[in-house]
């Protein structure tokens, strides 16, 4: 025998009795607009008649006009969607006005069962999607759908509650009181370098910090020491990874603790130029396995998914958001790698589809209240300067990424940069119809500042809303791929 099921009743989505109240409201007393103007919008009405009316008087009020049931008669009797309705119901509607201590109240549940019917219609929809959806997967339908729910998450969002000026003082006053007895000069958290944290103060709740580069310069590297220094100090971090796996990226964690090159750490063998290999010995494999142990305890979860979204990534960091550990930053690695909806996708503009990455990423930075570390590639415009430190304009596919960071950081090796000009033979060289002089000038100055630029990075505060732009000193170490401040030294600890 079959067993029962019971469930609760049926809840009705039909708000025209609140609808026909806030109306009143608003057509008998047009101050009362501002009590719903923030919350309703025509379409939340179940009735499309007096939806249409709602919109009418809104116009009228927004553009100052007079609004009342004189005023609007003759727009409301020639209304195509509100005549008969108008003429059928207007005398009986008035009666159902309501004070302004319920007004808001009636409004609330009117765009809460707007937001409930878009619900249910995408529920049909899904249900719809799976039984007849030819070719696309699961996946495919999943991420459809989250686009569609964060649309109504978005519309959905309509009290969010604004902050007075006293408010915002004080929390701004208490963080200041804070870090000044606690005697940090840090208004964010602490980036693990110093010469960072004198120009930024911290990586601050909710902004965005970009690090960008050409390929290959190390902006992996300098992503994973700020979020392993980080997570040290202020607590569990996310890193979307979707150039490198998880294990890749956790072996240059190790390489750096432990100075050898990142492929020994995969390895476990040392390589020659000659083709011979050679185990690594007994105190190096010890010093490794030290460096991992130390490296598990380090808070930090990696998402190394190929082509995630932003919404993706958002909801794994709202559920580590929630979790007794919380989140205290993500690291994206990087901009250019992440996908863009559906939507945009289909309509094949590059710039559009990195443009809604960055203000995806901007959002979701706010929203969590959390710094977000972002990577982004370069153009190749520095490459074709004399002076190839790079700039704002130089950032790749989308001046979106410029506008919607907090913080804009350039990642330059000058040694790198002047390796492009020496030949496979280890000598410079040499220009289209240069002078053996000039040629023997250019040759010595380039030569002279691969010397000095050896092992040596620069990170390039472009922009900094509210502070200092400037270039911090770094160290990199080329086979451990490690970076370093200026003030620290080869036995301090990379993290």
């Amino acid at each position: 025998m079959s067993e029962s099921i019971f469930l609760p009743p049926k809840r009705s989505l039909d708000t025209f009795e609140a609808e026909c109240s806030v109306l009143a409201g608003v057509l008998l007393n047009s101050t009362m607009f501002e009590l719903v103007d923030d919350i309703l919008t025509p379409e939340a009405f179940t009735s499309e008649a007096v939806g249409e009316l709602y919109r009418i008087a809104r116009d009228r009020v927004r553009s100052g006009r007079p609004c009342d049931p004189i005023t609007i008669r003759s727009e409301a009797e020639t209304n195509p969607k509100t005549a008969e309705f108008w003429k059928a119901s207007a005398a009986s509607i008035l009666t159902a006005f309501v004070g302004k201590p319920v007004m808001r109240g009636y409004a609330r549940a009117i765009a809460d069962a707007a937001l409930l019917r878009s619900l249910k219609d995408e529920a049909e929809t899904l249900i719809l999607d799976v039984t007849h959806a030819g070719d696309k997967t699961g996946a495919v339908l999943v991420e459809e759908l989250q686009e569609r729910l964060e649309r109504l998450a978005l519309t959905g969002d309509t009290e969010r509650q604004m902050k007075t000026s006293a408010s915002a003082i004080d929390a701004m006053l208490e963080a200041t009181e804070a870090a000044w007895k606690a005697g940090s000069a840090l208004s964010g958290i602490d980036t693990g370098y110093e010469g960072l944290n004198d120009l930024l103060s911290g990586l601050r709740p909710g902004g965005v910090y970009v690090v960008a580069a050409r390929p290959g310069v190390g902006k992996s590297s300098l992503m994973l020491g700020l979020a392993m220094r980080a997570a040290q100090t202020s607590g569990r971090g996310l890193i979307w990874s979707g150039e490198m796996s998880a294990e890749e990226l956790m072996s240059k964690a190790v390489a750096g603790k432990t100075g050898l090159p990142v492929d020994v750490v995969m390895t476990g063998h040392w390589k020659f130029a000659n083709g011979e290999r050679r185990p690594v010995s007994r105190e190096e494999m010890d010093r490794i396995v030290s460096a991992g142990m130390a490296a598990r305890d380090i808070p930090m979860m990696v998402d190394d998914r190929g082509g995630a979204t932003v919404q993706q990534i958002l909801t794994r960091a709202r559920r580590m958001k929630r979790q007794k550990q919380g989140l205290a930053f993500i690291a994206l690695d990087y901009l250019q790698l992440m996908e863009a909806s559906a939507a945009v996708k289909r309509s094949g503009n590059r710039t559009a589809e990195v443009t809604e990455i960055s203000r995806d990423v901007a959002r979701m930075a706010r929203e969590l209240n959390v710094p977000v570390i972002a990577l982004s590639q370069l153009n190749r415009q520095s490459e074709n300067r004399e002076d190839r430190r790079p700039s704002l304009a130089d950032i790749r596919d989308s001046g979106a990424i410029e506008q919607d960071a907090r913080c804009v950081m350039a990642l330059y090796r000058e040694e790198m940069a002047l390796r492009l000009r020496v030949g496979a033979d280890g000598q410079v060289s040499r220009n289209s119809g240069e002078s053996d002089a000039a040629y023997e000038k250019r040759a010595a100055e380039v030569t002279e500042r691969l010397a000095k630029s050896a092992g040596t990075a620069e990170v390039i505060v472009l922009k900094n809303r509210g502070g200092r732009t400037g270039i911090v000193g770094m160290q990199f170490d080329g086979p451990s791929t490690w970076f370093r401040g200026d003030d620290e030294r080869q036995s301090d600890p990379a993290w």
